[in-house]
């Protein structure tokens, strides 16, 4: 019994695990990414700083700067680019197993109409359920007459003065 139990919340939590996974191949590729380019940076930083020590000439050193600058950039592209690459592969990933979670739905035999019964408020007299006072019980009923016009606003303003 309990075999039977386990076994059909590990079918069932398949699909989170198998998120969960994706997501932490990608955070160990981020990662690596990460290190590789703060590393790479820290080396081209010392080896530019070097480089600029020995320069005696201010052209030289701005070209130095343009082209350290230039590198930088395209690394930091590169790293981007492949960050980028490693969460579209993991966003994928959820949205195949988001669409295959919801076509299993549909194969639930226990789930098949979510259905509200039509309910007519027709039949409800709810002036049952209201307290009736002897006034109202010797009340005639109501007519369709029209209700009393009103004074205009100048008039019930004079009257009240």
């Amino acid at each position: 019994m309990y075999d039977n139990m386990l076994k059909e919340m590990q079918d069932k939590m398949k699909p989170v695990a198998d998120l969960a996974e994706a997501n932490r191949k990608a955070a160990e590729k981020i990662f690596a990414l990460q290190s590789a380019f703060f590393t790479d940076s820290v080396n081209a930083g010392l080896a530019q700083v070097k480089a600029l020590s020995e320069v005696k000439e201010p052209k030289e050193v701005f070209e130095l700067q343009m082209s350290f600058i230039k590198s930088q950039e395209a690394k930091w592209t590169d790293t981007a680019e492949q960050e980028l690459a490693a969460l579209n592969e993991v966003r994928e990933e959820a949205s195949a197993l988001f669409e295959q979670s919801l076509s299993s739905l549909g194969d639930m035999s226990y789930m098949t109409k979510f259905e509200m019964p039509s309910f007519d408020m027709k039949g409800l007299d709810f002036s049952s359920f209201m307290p009736k006072t002897d006034d109202e019980s010797k009340k005639p009923a109501a007519t369709n007459a029209k209700p009393a016009t009103r004074k205009s606003n100048s008039a019930s303003a004079a009257a009240t003065a």
